[in-house]
């Protein structure tokens, strides 16, 4: 199945929910550039960058550059590790909108 487009296919599956993820993210900036809107569209562009790394890239270099496991390794725990930091900033991003959704509720409603 390597190098067939039913691979390619399955492989372009695991991009959809991040880059969905990532226009909602650039249209919610563009509405409102507040906080939350920047630490959300941080944190899911650095989600479709890894995805795109894992899907695409990790696999290329490993195939064209026989790179050994250790390498390999390395690799993907420095991207880990900024997936962390991203997954991070996405998760702020979206408790600070969650509250504020809902501290706006209260005032509609008028409840302190």
């Amino acid at each position: 199945m390597d190098g067939s487009i039913s691979g390619f296919i399955f492989t372009l599956i695991n991009i959809i929910s991040p880059l969905l993820v990532f226009i909602t993210c650039c249209y919610y900036l563009f509405k409102q550039v507040k906080v939350d809107a920047i630490l959300l569209f941080i944190g899911s562009g650095i989600s479709l960058l890894l995805t795109c790394f894992y899907s695409f890239l990790m696999p290329y270099l490993a195939r064209v550059n026989y790179l050994p496991a250790t390498e390999v390794s390395t690799y993907y725990s420095v991207a880990g590790i900024i997936g962390f930091f991203g997954g991070i900033c996405f998760v702020v991003g979206l408790f600070i909108l969650i509250n504020n959704m809902v501290n706006a509720n209260k005032l509609l409603n008028g409840k302190f």
